[in-house]
């Protein structure tokens, strides 16, 4: 995969597939600005990063969309790994985020913006450009996951995840690089026939997955291919 950059100032420059993992996450990492949304996959209020979980899986980026739900942000870009350890780290982190209360995303957002004092509603409505209106945070989680897996894969990953309700979502990522180490990244979305709808925390735990047996020979299956 290539293409080319253009510059306002009329510069052009190619650009290559950037397959380092390392340098990718770190780049991932340094495009995340306190208090400043962040658009890759969709806008976000990052408000911590690189947070452990109590299951043992880390969250790279943590934030709050435009609607209030927390979203955790994961990296599955080495794809030697078997693509059971990116699910079960996935469900671990909705698993979490669903834990997680208003007044604990405000102590993670105070610690990342370097401001004991900020409040969480108030710098969430003003990036946004809204007005708080008796919004209520954390009533929805969700899990978006940047793979670096083929594009069928993730099809087939996805089908099965929203035909069992779980509220994570996978995007393809596309990472290029020019000849003078500007970084470009393209998220795609992995849509099915029929948009997946956020499920509401009601019915999004990871207790409810049902037929778990059914899911570990899916994902065994995924592997051999």
């Amino acid at each position: 995969m290539g293409g080319i950059i253009r510059f306002p100032n009329g510069r052009s420059s190619p650009l290559m597939a950037l397959d380092d993992p390392g340098l990718v996450e770190q780049w991932l990492l340094r495009s995340v600005q306190p208090m400043n949304l962040w658009n890759l996959t969709v806008p976000l209020l990052p408000v911590g990063e690189n947070l452990a979980t109590p299951f043992g899986a880390i969250v790279p980026i943590l934030g709050i969309d435009g609607e209030g739900q927390t979203i955790a942000v994961l990296f599955d870009l080495q794809t030697e790994r078997p693509i059971t350890t990116t699910l079960g780290e996935s469900i671990a982190a909705i698993h979490w985020a669903e834990s997680l209360d208003e007044k604990q995303l405000e102590a993670f957002a105070r610690y990342f913006w370097h401001d004991p004092k900020a409040s969480l509603i108030g710098v969430w409505s003003q990036v946004y450009g809204l007005q708080v209106r008796n919004v209520s945070l954390c009533e929805k989680s969700q899990v978006q996951v940047l793979s670096w897996r083929p594009r069928f894969v993730l099809l087939n990953l996805q089908a099965f995840l929203q035909r069992y309700g779980l509220p994570i979502c996978f995007f393809g990522l596309y990472t290029l690089q020019s000849e003078q180490g500007e970084v470009v990244a393209i998220a795609e979305p992995i849509a099915l026939a029929a948009k997946a709808e956020t499920i509401s925390s009601e019915t999004q735990s990871v207790r409810k997955i049902g037929d778990i047996e059914a899911f570990l020979k899916f994902v065994e299956g995924m592997e051999k291919l």
